[in-house]
């Protein structure tokens, strides 16, 4: 058999890490204004930072993101009455989707904020200490015994973290939710055409496209007219209808083709559905 490979596309590569600082600013702290040819990513934590650049002069408050871009003069200083903790991480990129967020601060919800904690904690597996020094020209030092694939998962969970920022407030992909999500519920139902001879659950489905069980339940139902044990149900006993007419296979063989775990359970299934026993629907149709 021939194979064809299908070259992935890359959107975005981090191609190298300057710095990862998780820290507390003291009261007042300010810095000199600087520029350097790599991205720098700067997350409040907690509490107001204030910020001044090419791109954007404004207060970053909790939770709001900025990345300036490269070669970009900026500085920051911090309230008189704030000790802010903020997230500091350079690097090396290429995509110039990036450059929205110098302009535009965004607030991150907590999925976001969860994987920038992820992207810190992988940071100290990679790097050794201090991560808590505010001194932007501190080269950071490898660790000697890093974990197995330490960096490259670094190098991936910071580049799954900007495409999903940029998913979230770039593109657009949540602009028209009923839109978006009735093209997910047509491709949750391709997905249930294509496997419902296997024990598909709720509960698999809302976890396999990323939403919740009476989100799920009330959209498929509004869609197709059916709940989706409804639609399962009915394409297995449509399957069991074509097996029975078309094949000369015994009802035990067909049960356990629509992963029946009893010849009993099937035959009180089909009369459900069809209001016949197999035996009573083959003699009569075929």
């Amino acid at each position: 058999m021939e194979y064809k490979i299908r070259k992935l596309n890359t959107e975005l590569s981090i191609s190298g890490i300057v710095n990862l600082h998780f820290f507390e600013f003291s009261k007042s702290y300010t810095t000199k204004n600087e520029k350097h040819p790599f991205y720098e990513l700067v997350f409040v934590n907690s509490g107001e930072l204030n910020i001044y650049s090419d791109d954007f002069t404004g207060t970053l408050k909790k939770n709001q993101m900025l990345i300036h871009r490269e070669n970009t003069i900026h500085s920051l200083t911090c309230p008189h009455d704030n000790s802010p903790t903020v997230i500091i991480i350079g690097f090396v990129c290429k995509a110039n989707s990036i450059d929205y967020f110098s302009k535009n601060p965004v607030t991150l919800n907590d999925n976001a904020v969860h994987k920038l904690a992820e992207i810190v904690k992988e940071g100290r597996n990679v790097f050794s200490p201090p991560y808590n020094v505010p001194v932007y020209d501190m080269k950071l030092k490898p660790k000697k015994n890093q974990p197995f694939g330490a960096e490259q998962l670094l190098k991936n969970l910071l580049e799954y973290f900007i495409i999903d920022v940029l998913r979230e407030n770039v593109f657009n992909e949540k602009e028209h939710n009923f839109e978006i999500f009735t093209l997910k519920i047509n491709e949750i139902v391709g997905y249930v055409k294509d496997n419902f001879l296997e024990k598909i659950t709720i509960d698999e489905l809302a976890f396999l496209f990323g939403t919740n069980r009476a989100t799920l339940c009330k959209e498929f139902k509004k869609l197709t007219g059916q709940t989706i044990i409804e639609f399962i149900n009915n394409m297995k006993a449509e399957e069991a209808k074509k097996k029975i007419i078309t094949t000369n296979k015994n009802f035990t063989q067909i049960a356990s083709e629509l992963n029946f775990d009893t010849i009993h359970y099937f035959t009180r299934f089909f009369k459900k559905i069809t209001g016949y026993t197999p035996k009573e629907y083959r003699n009569k149709f075929k």
